[in-house]
C-alpha cells in the first residue's frame, strides 16, 4: 500500500483556463488562453518556484491551486481530492489546508482591520471562535511567529512598512496551519534587504512546520536560491520542469532565462543568447511550439506540430529539439 505523504499536495492534470474579451466597443468577443494544459506534481515538503516572463500565466496558475479560478479544462486535486468536484461546505474545509500570500501587502489587509483583527480573520470566515483572551493571545502567537511584536496588533496598516505588513500577510496565512502556501510573488513590492529577511522566515516556517510551498516569481536568482525544482512557463504552458535549481537547461527558452538573471561577480558572468521575433498573441495561439517563432533550433515540425511536456533523459520538457 502506497505511503499517503509521499503522493503530491497539490496536482494539475491538463489544466487550462481561458479569458474572454471584447474586442473593442463593437467588436467580437475573444478569448485568450492564460493556462494553457498544464500537467504538473507539487511534490509535499518542497518548494517549487514557477518562473517565466511577464503575461505567462504563473499567477493565474496560483489562483487555480487554491480553486480561486476555477480551470476551463482539466482538474486540480489537492491531497487526491477533485476541488471542482467538492460542494461549497467541504471545499470550504479544504481550504483550511491551503493559503496564500498575495503580492501586494499594501492592499492584501483590509485598511479598516486592527493588525490582529486581520490575523483572526481566516478563523471568522471559516466559523472558528474564540473568546476575547482566546483571540488575543493567538493573534499575539502568531505575529511572533512571523518575526513581529506582538503589541503590533493593536495597530493598523498605515502604521506598518511594507515588511511588515508581508508579515502580517504570512502570519494570517498560517493561523489555520495549512499544509500547502501558494506564494504569489511575495517580496516583488520589497526593498533588497527586506526581501532577504521575507525569504529567511519563509525558509524557517517550512523547516519548523514542515509546509509546502508553490513559489511564483519573476525573480531568478531568488528562485534559484529559495526552491528546490523549478517549472518553466511560456505562454501559459509548461515548457521544463528542472527537478533541482543546478540541473541543466534542455529548452532554449529556459536557457535564454537562465541566462539574463544578473550575476554580480564579473568572472560568472556569461554572454546572453538574445531573442528575437515576437511571443505570440495568447488570443491566437500558433498551431505549432509557441516559441518557435523566437528559436533558433525550430524546424519546420516545431511551428506545425505542438511538442509535449515528456521526460526525455534527465527531466521533463517540451521541445522536439531539446538541447543535450
Amino acid at each position: 500500500m502506497s505511503d499517503p505523504m509521499s503522493a503530491p499536495i497539490l496536482r494539475f492534470d491538463g489544466v487550462s483556463r481561458d479569458f474572454s474579451a471584447q474586442n473593442g466597443f463593437f467588436g467580437r468577443k475573444r478569448t485568450m488562453r492564460a493556462v494553457d494544459g498544464v500537467t504538473l506534481d507539487i511534490p509535499r515538503g518542497k518548494v517549487t518556484g514557477v518562473v517565466g516572463e511577464s503575461g505567462c500565466g504563473k499567477s493565474t496558475l496560483a489562483r487555480l491551486a487554491l480553486h480561486l479560478l476555477k480551470p476551463s479544462i482539466g482538474h486540480v486535486y489537492f491531497e487526491g481530492n477533485d476541488l471542482a468536484g467538492l460542494k461549497p461546505a467541504a471545499l470550504r474545509r479544504q481550504r483550511r489546508h491551503m493559503q496564500m500570500v498575495f503580492q501586494d501587502p499594501y492592499s492584501s489587509i483590509n485598511p479598516r482591520f486592527s493588525i490582529r483583527d486581520a490575523v483572526m480573520e481566516p478563523f471568522q470566515v471559516h466559523g472558528i471562535r474564540h473568546t476575547p483572551a482566546e483571540g488575543k493571545e493567538r493573534a499575539a502567537r502568531l505575529l511572533e511567529m512571523a518575526g513581529l511584536d506582538p503589541q503590533l496588533a493593536e495597530h493598523y496598516p498605515h502604521q506598518l512598512s511594507g515588511g511588515q505588513k508581508q508579515r502580517v500577510g504570512i502570519a494570517r496565512a498560517l493561523a489555520l496551519e495549512p499544509n500547502l502556501i501558494v506564494l504569489d510573488e511575495p517580496t516583488a513590492s520589497l526593498d533588497v534587504s527586506i526581501q532577504a529577511q521575507i525569504i529567511a522566515l519563509l525558509a524557517d516556517l517550512k523547516s519548523r512546520l514542515g509546509l509546502t510551498y508553490l513559489f511564483i516569481s519573476h525573480d531568478l536568482g531568488l528562485v534559484r536560491y529559495f526552491c528546490d525544482r523549478i517549472v518553466v512557463m511560456y505562454l501559459g504552458a509548461a515548457v521544463e520542469i528542472l527537478p533541482s535549481t543546478d540541473a541543466p537547461h534542455r529548452h532554449p527558452y529556459t536557457r535564454t532565462l537562465m541566462e539574463s538573471a544578473f550575476l554580480p561577480d564579473p568572472e560568472r558572468r556569461r554572454a546572453v543568447t538574445r531573442l528575437t521575433g515576437e511571443i505570440p498573441s495568447a488570443f491566437e495561439r500558433p498551431p505549432g511550439c509557441a516559441f518557435a517563432t523566437r528559436c533558433s533550433f525550430a524546424s519546420g515540425r516545431c511551428y506545425a506540430e505542438k511538442p509535449v511536456l515528456l521526460t526525455t533523459g534527465r527531466h521533463a520538457v517540451a521541445c522536439h529539439h531539446p538541447l543535450d
